[in-house]
């Protein structure tokens, strides 16, 4: 038979009626009655818990507490303040703590094989290849140095090097402490401590030019500064414009079209027609021209090298309008420097701009196949208009410039400059020289540095150390290593065969047109590769 439906009538918790306190103390009897039950997955995600509370707790009232001025604390002698707490970001790792909300999400699958990511470019820094080409730190040993002439240098190992070497690497704190006594050097001493600078100074942002030469120094102690050293300088420390402010200063004088106000002069008619009352000659109105003030008038020997990811702020422009100013140089230093154009942001841009009642004009004149179409028409333009700027140089350093196939730029490709030097250097069709002037601007330049600026270094192996090539054992990444060597060797090889062709190039043209004999530094050969025996 079917039970019967009883129907239960709403039940309703009466009141209690013990008192407030133990109906307070109650649940936490329960509570901890209900603890000693609890599973171990309930105790792990409480602990868990904990945990993420702990990491996002709200600061304490100690690290919100109102800041004291430093000079206030040094005299009541309070301890410093303790450093804030680090923002919680979703989505980034945080130190010490691998799980949690922090924790970055993972991509799907096995990780990638370690030599896809020592060729990336996108690859983490602890796994990047110390050769990666596209990152441009292939392992190379760049030539820095300071060869300036007229340079006097303290032997190594001295007193005075091993001081000025600490000087130049703690250049920021002697910037700041030592500014007043820097006057007290001898000039000499300070174009020497600028080549250590240059040298051994890494990312300075204190100007040593302006501390060394230009901060409460007399103009007679200026004048005696014939070098500067400025190596490494743009980019880092200054740039183009703030060069061209330390170096000189273009006084205007009165406003163009104003009157000179002299003895014999009379201020201007109200018209052309109105008879002049003085009996005197007035003088005609001079339109004033910009007078350069030069703070280095003596300066003979710059140096504008530029290392490594700084050669984006060498400016060709720049260059032109600073050498205008500076013609009586004799030597000039532009080691490392890019491509001679003007667009350098559009060697991947071709654009023809097209005006009415107008040729179309190209925008960029160079662009990335310039080196392997052998099309140096823009610069050799511009090394042209740079010879006749500095008509006095003497000594020209290009040392680490993949460019020097320009300085024998001849747009006939029939013509050889070994055969035919003229043709070399004039065009065809309007007689002229397309690169420098060898005979003209530059016909008394002495010596020519065309050196690779760099040399290939040998693999290592785990202990940094040069293995022997023919000891070595195979395995894939010694492979890849000694592939890479060999291209680094042919790359050496083939600017130092370029420079030598120029060489002889230039010293043809010199003697056909019986000018003085151009010495040209290519540096040493590499040694022959001894290939291993697997």
């Amino acid at each position: 038979m079917p039970k019967k439906h009883h129907q239960r009538a709403l039940q309703i918790k009466p009141q209690s009626t013990e008192p407030r306190s133990l109906a307070l103390s109650k649940p936490t009897r329960l509570q901890n009655e209900s603890h000693s039950q609890r599973s171990v997955n309930d105790l792990i995600r409480d602990s868990r818990r904990l945990q993420l509370r702990s990491e996002t707790r709200a600061p304490t009232a100690a690290e919100n507490a109102h800041s004291i001025h430093p000079s206030v604390r040094a005299v009541l002698d309070l301890p410093p303040p303790p450093s804030p707490a680090p923002r919680f970001r979703p989505g980034v790792r945080s130190s010490g703590s691998s799980s949690g909300p922090s924790r970055l999400r993972r991509i799907p699958g096995p990780p990638p094989p370690r030599s896809w990511l020592t060729d990336s470019i996108h690859a983490p820094p602890s796994v990047r290849s110390s050769q990666n080409p596209a990152d441009g730190s292939i392992q190379r040993v760049q030539v820095r140095r300071s060869n300036l002439p007229d340079g006097a240098f303290p032997p190594e190992g001295s007193l005075q090097h091993i001081v000025m070497k600490k000087i130049a690497s703690d250049w920021e704190w002697h910037a700041e402490q030592d500014l007043d006594y820097f006057n007290y050097l001898p000039v000499k001493m300070r174009e020497t401590l600028l080549s250590y600078i240059a040298v051994y100074g890494d990312h300075i942002a204190a100007n040593p030019l302006r501390a060394l030469f230009l901060h409460e120094t007399e103009r007679q102690e200026r004048d005696e500064v014939t070098r500067l050293d400025l190596s490494t300088a743009l980019g880092c420390w200054t740039t183009f414009k703030q060069l061209e402010r330390d170096l000189f200063v273009k006084n205007i004088g009165p406003v163009a079209g104003s009157r000179f106000m002299g003895p014999h002069t009379e201020p201007a008619p109200e018209s052309w027609d109105a008879e002049s009352d003085s009996d005197e000659s007035s003088v005609p109105t001079i339109s004033p021209t910009p007078k350069t003030i030069y703070n280095f008038s003596n300066l003979k020997h710059l140096s504008l090298a530029v290392i490594g990811s700084n050669a984006k702020a060498a400016s060709w422009s720049s260059l032109l309008s600073l050498a205008a100013e500076l013609r009586t140089l004799t030597s000039l230093s532009l080691a490392y420097w890019p491509q001679p154009t003007f667009t350098p942001n559009a060697a991947s841009t071709r654009a023809i701009v097209q005006s009415p009642g107008s040729r179309p004009v190209v925008y960029g004149g160079s662009d990335i196949y310039t080196a392997y179409d052998n099309n140096w028409r823009e610069a050799a333009g511009i090394l042209r208009t740079l010879s006749r700027s500095l008509y006095c140089l003497k000594w020209l350093d290009l040392t680490g410039c993949a460019w020097l196939a320009a300085l024998q730029y001849s747009p006939s490709p029939s013509s050889s400059p070994s055969t035919s030097p003229t043709l070399g250097s004039l065009s065809p069709t309007t007689k002229e020289p397309l690169g420098p002037e060898w005979n003209g601007g530059w016909r008394g330049l002495e010596k020519l540095i065309l050196e690779v600026g760099w040399r290939p270094v040998p693999p290592t192996v785990k202990d940094n150390r040069y293995f022997a090539l023919e000891t070595v054992s195979w395995n894939v990444e010694t492979e890849r290593q000694l592939y890479r060597y060999r291209k680094d060797r042919e790359l050496y090889s083939e600017i130092r065969s370029t420079a030598q062709s120029v060489a002889r190039h230039l010293r043809a043209i010199r003697k056909l047109a019986g000018g003085i004999w151009l010495d040209v530094e290519i540096g040493a050969d590499l040694e022959p590769l001894i290939e291993p025996k697997w």
